[in-house]
């Protein structure tokens, strides 16, 4: 875990997710969804396309809370497949949610589900604040932040491995104290 991160809730469940850490049998849904162009291109640090062997050591990494920060799979309530991510890190502005979703479940809500579970869990560890952003061609991930209490404090930009470019982002923080 890194050294910012004290959430004391390693499992979470909402009215239709269930979040848990990261476990092996994760991999092929992870390589799958996150190797999808359609998810990678939104995500900072996620290739296109996807290497063998990445997802395995994503989790490991997770399960080792070695440099990966902390991570959890979401899974429909009472299904065990993976279907998204969302972790936290530390980064120079303090530490950072990311998250995905895989195409199929986008516009139903559930990402907004996670994140607030996660805020949740954040507020409760007495984390101070957190910072989010989103790829400004992704208008979703930026409507899910401010339903979640996000605030926008700016644009920029940010490299994406996936696109192998710069691209143009809104960076969002959220106070918890």
């Amino acid at each position: 875990m890194t050294q910012h991160i004290r959430c004391t809730t390693p499992v979470m469940n909402t009215a239709r997710l269930h979040i848990r850490g990261l476990q092996l049998h994760d991999a092929p849904f992870l390589k799958l969804f996150a190797g999808d162009l359609r998810v990678s291109r939104h995500l900072a640090v996620v290739p296109y396309p996807y290497p063998d062997g990445a997802a395995e050591g994503f989790i490991a990494a997770s399960m080792a809370h070695e440099g990966a920060g902390l991570n959890w799979a979401i899974t429909l309530q009472g299904g065990a497949e993976l279907i998204g991510v969302i972790g936290l890190a530390d980064k120079v502005e303090g530490l950072g949610l990311g998250y995905w979703l895989a195409p199929q479940f986008w516009g139903a809500g559930l990402m907004g589900e996670a994140v607030a579970a996660v805020v949740t869990c954040c507020r409760a560890g007495g984390v101070p604040h957190l910072s989010a952003s989103a790829h400004q061609d992704n208008p979703a991930s930026a409507r899910v932040l401010q339903r979640a209490g996000f605030v926008w404090e700016g644009a920029g930009q940010e490299y994406c491995l996936a696109q192998n470019s710069m691209v143009d982002s809104d960076k969002f923080r959220l106070n918890l104290e």
